[in-house]
């Protein structure tokens, strides 16, 4: 799949329901609190990272075909 674009500035920021990425380094899993008793997983991707939406979330689809 072709990006459409590739964003490097710092701040910049992805969402989507699947994302892929690869990177050099993978800092360890870290857990935090979600919403109620759901937890939530926390990484760090370093050195030649690269992401990518696979699955985009249906309310950001859904505003784009509208």
């Amino acid at each position: 799949m072709k990006a459409n674009k590739t964003y490097v500035e710092p701040g910049s920021a992805l969402r989507g329901n699947v994302i892929s990425a690869q990177a050099r380094d993978v800092d360890p899993i870290r857990y935090g609190q979600g919403s109620g008793s759901h937890r939530i997983q926390f990484t760090k991707l370093r050195n030649s990272a690269f992401c990518v939406i696979d699955m985009p979330m249906k309310w950001v689809s859904n505003k784009k075909n509208k």
